[in-house]
């Protein structure tokens, strides 16, 4: 029991009265009752000391990943710094000495606009928390770009006394945004020369051409009856082979233009198209066409859809010999692409030619046997490369020729 305790007990109660069971019994419950407190505030003072040290044991990790992920600046309520670590000395180049007492200013880039600060400002000394990319200048003059969170310490009177600005490297993303933003202007720029050389294209060489033409239609004219039939031949071999370079010259144009030229993006019924391209392709009535039923409608650019099926169909019937000629269009549902086929029974590829067809220009059969510019499907490829997807050929020779090509949902 507690000393002072038992010496008040003392002087209160006479000499014989101490010896009393019940106030030796009370004085037993006193001591017992003294005890157990004594025990539970020693088992208190435990638990504080280990909670304490548990705290403190978190904060120092906390701090210690604060410190390896990020800076860390310490500033008074006028902007001046208070503390560095050691992230912000390797970015920035300033050492503690260099920077402790300075006003954050030193690392003023010079590109945000005085509005940008006047903004940061009144958002933290109204104690709001600020968020937001600063564009810095490191003690060699080297520019880095860091998203900073600043938050403002208050005091009881909810008046900022300190801010601790916490900062992460973001320099390599925006030099890469800045690539990206470069490469579009970049590519702006030579698709609008791509344009004008197919407006040169389009005017320069065809006139050529046609005047070509004309003079050979002339000389025919001006020789009359006395013409030869080899003279007449040649003439229509010329005439033929300007028919073909203005071809390729179209050929070329549209080349160019597809997939650049965006449309509007609509609702497309795929069986409507293909009804409408069956008129305008003009299929020759010795052809079947079957064209699968429920086929889908896409939320798509129609021009861009209609330029993939025209090709490959107006090569279907271009290239198909049989006498019983038949073309299926059909598709089936992906998870994020529609497949899409066209079908026929001509005289197929062989297996080796399969990725050359693809490239523009080329042709499996001789242009005097079938005129061609050998474009449609290096479109095709270049139209569903762009929309993402992919196109394949399955063929064998004298089996006909399945093209696949998928579209996103």
């Amino acid at each position: 029991m507690h000393r002072l305790l038992k010496r008040q007990i003392a002087r209160h109660l006479e000499a014989n009265h101490l010896n009393d069971e019940k106030i030796k019994s009370f004085l037993h419950v006193v001591e017992e009752a003294y005890q157990n407190f004594e025990q539970d505030h020693l088992h208190f003072e435990r638990i504080l000391e280990l909670s304490s040290k548990e705290s403190f044991r978190e904060l120092t990790n906390l701090k210690n990943a604060i410190n390896a992920a990020s800076m860390v600046v310490i500033t008074d309520y006028k902007g001046n710094i208070q503390f560095i670590n050691d992230n912000f000395r390797n970015v920035s180049g300033y050492s503690t000495a260099e920077a402790i007492g300075k006003n954050h200013r030193i690392l003023n880039s010079g590109y945000h606009p005085s509005e940008f600060f006047k903004e940061l400002w009144e958002t933290i000394t109204s104690g709001k928390i600020w968020t937001g990319e600063i564009k810095n200048k490191s003690k060699d003059g080297q520019f880095y770009w860091v998203n900073t969170t600043i938050v403002p310490l208050l005091n009881e009177t909810g008046i900022p006394t300190q801010y601790i600005a916490i900062q992460h490297d973001i320099t390599h993303v925006k030099n890469a945004e800045l690539a990206i933003r470069e490469y579009a202007i970049d590519l702006e720029k030579k698709n609008k020369e791509l344009d004008q050389f197919a407006y040169i294209v389009s005017h320069d060489l065809k006139a050529p051409l046609r005047a070509i033409n004309n003079l050979s239609e002339w000389v025919e004219e001006d020789l009359g009856v006395e013409v030869s039939e080899d003279v007449k031949s040649n003439l229509s071999l010329l005439r033929g082979r300007v028919k073909r370079m203005e071809g390729l010259i179209n050929g070329i144009l549209e080349y160019s233009r597809a997939g650049r030229i965006k449309a509007r993006v609509e609702n497309v019924d795929v069986a409507e198209l293909l009804t409408d391209m069956m008129q305008t392709l003009a299929v020759p009535l010795s052809f079947r066409v079957i064209i699968q039923q429920n086929l889908p409608v896409i939320k798509t650019e129609r021009i861009a859809l209609e330029q993939v099926f025209s090709n490959l169909i107006s090569n279907a019937i271009k290239y198909n010999n049989s006498t019983d000629p038949v073309i299926e269009i059909g598709y089936k549902n992906g998870n994020n692409f529609y497949e899409f086929f066209v079908a026929d029974n001509g005289p197929g590829i062989e297996k080796e030619f399969f990725d050359k067809i693809f490239i523009i220009f080329q042709t499996l059969q001789s242009r005097d046997k079938i005129e061609s510019t050998g474009v449609g499907l290096a479109i095709v490829k270049k139209i569903v490369d762009e929309k993402g997807g992919k196109v394949w050929v399955d063929s064998e020779k004298g089996f006909g020729v399945k093209f696949s090509f998928t579209w996103p949902v």
